[in-house]
């Protein structure tokens, strides 16, 4: 929902399409400069502690952003507003989400592959509602109302963790050791299933970002859409992943994460394609389904990968470095639209789609060559 809304609140402001990667980068600058030292953080304490603080951290940088946008008007907002606000939320996702992959783990320990395939069928509930609720708010109660909406459910959030119980997971009290920073980069390199799962991620995430960049700029300016139809647009992506995540949480016995990954990847490619050519909310709408589908493939298929291959007391740092990872590649994507000026969105995705059809290769390659 925040994504749906700072996007369309960024448009407004300016009226350009790179403003929308400007603010979304500060999330990866945080990431790549500070999400490192985070993970011996995390580690080194209670989960659910660290995703109550996290939750927390990002509803009052939603909520500050409400109160700005109801003081100022969204049309008079300065955009340095939302780049201040955007890293104050961004040190909240820091926190809990790596948190949320130890507690799952020690949750689904006997089934992972359920277990996370539950998970993200339960993120991507979480996502569908958002991103159609942020684009409803925006037409009904305006840019503050949604942010304020935005920011409730992280709250609620904060408060079902509660909730969870890790006792099992206390950590032993410790002072802080410079080795700590690179056990995680350690495990990665050292590790092939690390580096298989840690690739795979980078080229999911790259799709997500890629939408998060451009999908604004694509909807407004090549299939003149209003923000309510963004709104459904955005969600489409998480609806994809919704009955893929659905029909694995029923098929997760005969299910392999192997399979899903170098399938995903090349489904991936393939569609990202396609969307590049749609000209209709229709075919927009199906071909952002079936790259939302090739990201939930991927991403369950590396998530059990990884907890399968990493023990619990350093998911918290291998995730971290993975999410570092990530956010250097995301911030190679958000200022593309700012130096690519004057070339229409569809073009970029489908030179994004050539880039993904190359990585996908790499990827099954490597996936035949561990089986063999």
């Amino acid at each position: 929902m925040y994504i749906v809304l700072v996007s369309w609140f960024a448009l407004q402001i300016t009226g350009d399409i790179a403003s929308v990667g400007r603010v979304l980068i500060c999330w990866q600058l945080l990431a790549l400069a500070v999400g490192p030292f985070v993970g011996p953080l995390i580690d080194r304490s209670r989960r659910r502690r660290m995703f109550l603080t996290g939750e927390m951290i990002h509803g009052a940088g939603v909520g500050l952003l409400a109160v700005v946008a109801w003081s100022w008007s969204p049309e008079q907002t300065p955009i340095i507003l939302l780049y201040a606000t955007a890293c104050f939320i961004s040190v909240g996702s820091l926190l809990s989400y790596p948190s949320s992959q130890a507690l799952i783990q020690l949750a689904g320990a006997q089934a992972l592959m359920r277990s996370v395939s539950v998970g993200i069928f339960s993120s991507q509930i979480g996502n569908i509602v958002g991103a159609a609720s942020a684009g409803l708010c925006l037409g009904l109660l305006g840019v503050t109302g949604g942010l304020t909406v935005c920011a409730a459910s992280s709250f609620a959030a904060a408060g079902f963790a509660r909730f969870v119980d890790d006792e099992e997971a206390i950590p032993p009290r410790r002072g802080f050791h410079a080795a700590d920073l690179i056990t995680g980069l350690r495990a990665i390199v050292t590790t092939p299933r690390l580096r298989l799962a840690g690739l795979a991620l980078l080229l999911a995430y790259a799709s997500a970002h890629t939408s998060n960049a451009l999908l604004a700029g694509f909807a407004r300016y090549e299939l003149k859409l209003a923000s309510s139809l963004y709104g459904w647009l955005a969600a489409m992506y998480s609806g994809g992943g919704l009955v893929g995540s659905l029909a694995l949480a029923w098929l997760w016995v005969t299910a392999s994460e192997t399979l899903l990954i170098g399938a995903g990847s090349v489904l991936l490619a393939a569609a990202t394609a396609a969307f590049s050519t749609s000209r209709s909310f229709a075919e927009a709408l199906l071909w952002q389904g079936f790259i939302g589908l090739s990201f939930m493939m991927i991403r369950a298929g590396s998530d059990v990968m990884i907890l399968k291959a990493a023990p619990n007391r350093v998911v918290g740092r291998v995730r971290s470095n993975v999410d570092a990872a990530i956010a250097m590649v995301a911030v190679t994507i958000y200022l593309l639209p700012g130096l690519l000026q004057g070339v229409p969105a569809r073009h970029v995705f489908l030179g994004f789609a050539g880039l993904f059809a190359c990585a996908s290769c790499g990827i099954v390659w490597l996936l035949r060559r561990r089986s063999d």
